[in-house]
């Protein structure tokens, strides 16, 4: 359920406008410049009115008069404009400019963290990269094909230094390409001194560093694949900074051990280049500042090759091993993949019920204008604000029981190792709490009437977790099994869920209706409780392996209290992002919270040392796995198959 029913209700409230909010509110000062704007014209036209008359004995009375008010009406307008443009106006600009600078640097952010997630998430070559045991030959070769790249790396800084129009720019690449020359000097003594390699051994060149380098020249040159206008030379330094932008800070944690590769990685590390690194970042900001979007979107493309291409090359000397990931195509052939996930707060930002809140306050206030005028005592009608209130009365209710029976079970002695029996005592109350708050919510009344339409429609418009439909689409075309949950609107779920992924099972309240409208009445019930959905869990997972005839490696993915028994019970269970309560609950009965990537490294040196062909089958080891988006998880379970566009 996603916690408590009704807590959704306090982050869903409709705004509710104040009487300050329509009516003139005037500061002082503002009160004072109204006053001035419109006192001189009162004595303009009198004083006008006299010089008409004037006018036929003292013609030229008329003309100084009038240019003496127009003068006067021009200062005092000038005085006026000045007063209100000034501390006023321009703090609301610059209020403005800045809400957009924040806006685009929020975008810039969100970009660049989506970008690297394509580095990060490649688990299966990272996890290899930690554990492997490459012998000295594949990783010299690995060494010394780096060395093709530094001098790559010293033509393609000055053919952008060459390019750029701003002389602050220029000396940026070049210190950049003059940087290049002195690690090429101190290349060939780490390899000696500190890896205990030959560095006058000769290697061939590998065909992902080839790629790489021609890459990096075509980029530099102006040759943009797929870029058919002409490139104006100004604009090759910032494709040449995004294509260059470094990747090696990824690796400052891949290896401890004592591999001369753990020694390499380093001495490459992140902290030791970070002021070199931060410089490139800023200087990409700025050259990007001049571009047009679709120029900008350029760079992006560029950047994403331009990783892709560094993973290829990081890894082409890996030595080849049993990996335990990607999970779906490490699959016994007795085994089939069922996944589990709840809706709210794991595939969503919003909670189901604060979206039907809103469709039924929506609802009755379209009521409210049908019935201006007539009689408002009908018993069948309940006003808008009466609805709001209920629905408060509701939430607060639920949201002090629900409080209360979290305090209780963290009232208890904590456990030193894992207690299932324990966690699963404690949860039945809960259980009881949470059903009972649904309940309330239904049998009040506060949702009958709704449309079905608007429910719909609502649904379409719910904005899915980043990740979360790609992740999905994939899942649902190969033979496995998907099973969505949610204690609210099955409607409002699939419509959520409408973009190519009809077919999805969804378990969730199917509302009865008369002519398109919520009778509040259903026509199947939706497992609600801690209890209720951890037998829906149980069952469906025997219900496939009955009807494939093989085991189930069972996944569930959830963020909630009331997801622990079936996280718990799942072969893996994963947590998407940071649920204070279930992590505190969880802890307090012995259950570990691991980082997937972590989790995953330690399964791999676990498997790699006994040879068990078993990894993850088998539930209540009491450890949940934590990762803090669906790339995360896409990775984890389908492999690195993600888009450009998919990010």
């Amino acid at each position: 359920m996603g916690g408590v029913a009704t807590y959704y209700l306090k982050s869903e409230k409709l705004p509710t406008p104040a009487a300050e909010m329509i009516q003139p509110r005037y500061n002082s000062e503002y009160k004072f410049l109204i006053t001035q704007q419109w006192q001189p014209m009162y004595k303009i036209r009198p004083s006008v009115s006299k010089a008409k008359q004037a006018s036929l004995v003292q013609p030229r009375y008329k003309w100084r008069v009038f240019r003496n008010h127009q003068n006067k009406l021009k200062n005092h307008q000038n005085k006026l404009k000045k007063s209100t443009t000034c501390p006023h106006q321009n703090k609301l600009k610059n209020h403005q400019n800045h809400q957009k600078k924040l806006k685009n640097h929020q975008n810039k952010l969100k970009n660049h963290q989506n970008l690297r997630l394509v580095f990060q998430n490649d688990y299966g070559k990272t996890v290899r990269m930690k554990h492997c045991t490459s012998d000295d030959k594949e990783f010299y070769e690995y060494v010394a094909n780096y060395a093709h790249l530094l001098n790559k790396f010293l033509e393609v800084y000055n053919l952008a230094a060459d390019q750029c129009e701003d002389d602050s720019d220029q000396a940026a690449f070049l210190g950049w390409s003059k940087n290049v020359k002195q690690e090429l000097e101190r290349h060939n003594s780490i390899v000696e001194q500190k890896l205990g390699l030959d560095p006058t051994r000769e290697t061939t060149l590998h065909t992902a560093t080839a790629k790489y380098k021609e890459f990096l020249l075509a980029t530099a040159s102006g040759d943009i694949q797929g870029h058919e206008i002409p490139i104006h030379q100004s604009k090759i330094p910032a494709y040449t900074l995004g294509a260059m932008t470094k990747a090696v800070r990824e690796l400052v944690t891949l290896d401890d051990t004592s591999h001369p590769r753990s020694k390499w990685i380093k001495e490459y590390c992140y902290e030791n280049f970070k002021t070199s690194y931060l410089h490139a970042e800023v200087l990409l900001d700025k050259l990007c500042n001049s571009l047009a979007q679709e120029e900008i979107e350029v760079v992006e493309r560029l950047y994403r090759h331009a990783m892709r291409l560094k993973m290829d090359f990081f890894y082409s000397r890996q030595s080849e091993q049993t990996l335990i990931i990607p999970v779906y195509t490490k699959l016994d052939p007795k085994e089939r993949l069922i996944l589990f996930a709840d809706f709210d707060f794991t595939c969503t930002d919003l909670g189901s019920l604060g979206v039907l809140e809103n469709i039924a306050i929506m609802t009755a206030q379209k009521a409210d204008q049908l019935l201006q005028g007539q009689d408002r005592d009908k018993p069948s009608h309940i006003t808008s604000t009466d609805l709001k209130n209920t629905w408060e009365l509701l939430s607060q209710q639920s949201t002090f029981e629900y409080d209360n029976c979290i305090k209780k079970i963290m009232l208890g002695e904590k456990a030193l190792n894992f207690n299932y029996h324990g966690l699963h005592s404690a949860l039945v109350e809960l259980s009881s709490s949470e059903g009972q708050a649904v309940s309330r919510i239904f049998g009040s009344g506060v949702l009958k009437g709704i449309s079905l339409e608007d429910i719909k429609q609502a649904g379409k418009c719910m904005i899915l977790k980043n990740g979360c439909m790609n992740f999905f689409k994939k899942v649902n075309k190969l033979d496995a099994s998907v099973n969505i949950m949610s204690c609210w609107s099955e409607e409002l779920t699939r419509s959520a869920l409408s973009g190519g992924l009809d077919t999805l099972e969804v378990d969730g309240n199917a509302f009865s209706y008369a002519d398109g409208i919520f009778t509040g009445e259903f026509t199947r019930q939706a497992h609600q409780s801690v209890t209720d959905k951890l037998k829906y869990f149980e069952d469906m997972v025997q219900e496939n392996e009955d009807e494939h005839g093989l085991d189930a490696l069972s996944v569930f993915i959830g963020t909630s209290v009331g997801d622990l028994l079936c996280l718990l019970e799942a072969d893996i269970g994963i947590v998407i992002g940071s649920n204070r309560r279930l992590i505190e609950v969880g802890k307090h009965f012995g259950v570990r919270f691991v980082p997937l990537y972590a989790g995953v490294v330690d399964k791999q040196k676990k498997h790699s040392n006994s040879g068990n062909s078993i990894v993850w089958m088998g539930g209540l080891s009491g450890i949940l796995y934590t990762v803090s988006s669906w790339t995360e998880i896409h990775a984890f379970i389908l492999g690195r198959d993600l888009k450009d566009e998919e990010l």
